[in-house]
């Protein structure tokens, strides 16, 4: 049996990507570094389109080595978004909103999955269409210093509304880089395992650029239709196909 693509990792990684270039509440408490975090996070969602290098880290539950992937990301507000992983077998997922479609790439299984728009994930598809209402969502930072891969780092933790989450289940923390002023390392960590986001050279157009959002997937490929509900509860690491 083959592994299914990392389709709940990726998607995972996304949403916290989007969620920090888009899900940080205007209305902010008192905090000298907030106004920081709201201009960081407006530079990108004002952009047509934003795009930038990452790198996920998610941590193992039962103790081992994490797991890296590197890949890059693409946010187009309003049409839709793509990862690409940079990984030897790695992934391709697109979003577009205005091609109506949702697919995921495999290049280790050489299968093209492919369904319609709206069968995204549903808080990725908001953020997409409504990045304004994220942008009104109360989410108080409060600020907060962590070490990250051996260095303290200066960021602010949201509450569990960032993602939609209720209180206790998620914590959302975000730094930013002192050079750029946007994004640099963005954590999700729950009851269960934890996912670092760290994003590196980010560019931010002054035009869209739709074709960004086309897949990498070769011409003629194998294509199968893409089941968001079996690839989030299957896959994963080590996940199987049936």
């Amino acid at each position: 049996m083959t592994k299914r693509p990392w389709i709940r990792g990726v998607a995972r990684a996304v949403l916290v990507a989007c969620a920090a270039v888009t899900g940080v509440g205007a209305a902010v408490a008192a905090d000298e570094g907030a106004d920081q975090v709201v201009a960081m996070v407006r530079r990108v969602f004002t952009a047509p389109e934003a795009t930038a290098r990452v790198t996920i880290e998610r941590s193992d539950p039962f103790g081992g080595s994490p797991a890296r992937e590197q890949g890059r990301i693409w946010f187009l507000p309003g049409r839709g978004l793509r990862y690409r992983s940079g990984e030897k077998g790695g992934q391709d997922l697109v979003i577009d909103r205005a091609k109506d479609s949702f697919l995921m790439y495999s290049s280790q299984e050489e299968i093209l999955y492919r369904g319609a728009y709206g069968r995204a994930p549903a808080r990725l598809r908001r953020l997409i269409e409504e990045p304004e209402e994220a942008l009104s969502k109360k989410l108080s930072p409060v600020a907060e210093r962590r070490d990250v891969r051996g260095a303290a780092r200066e960021g602010h933790r949201l509450r569990a509304g960032a993602l939609g989450e209720k209180a206790g289940k998620m914590s959302l923390w975000i730094s930013r880089d002192p050079g750029s002023g946007l994004p640099r390392f963005v954590s999700l960590a729950s009851d269960v395992d934890t996912v670092l986001v760290e994003f590196r050279q980010w560019k931010l157009h002054s035009k869209a650029r739709p074709a960004d959002l086309v897949s990498s997937a070769p011409r003629g490929v194998r294509e199968e239709p893409l089941d968001p509900r079996e690839f989030l509860e299957r896959a994963g690491p080590g996940g199987k196909a049936r």
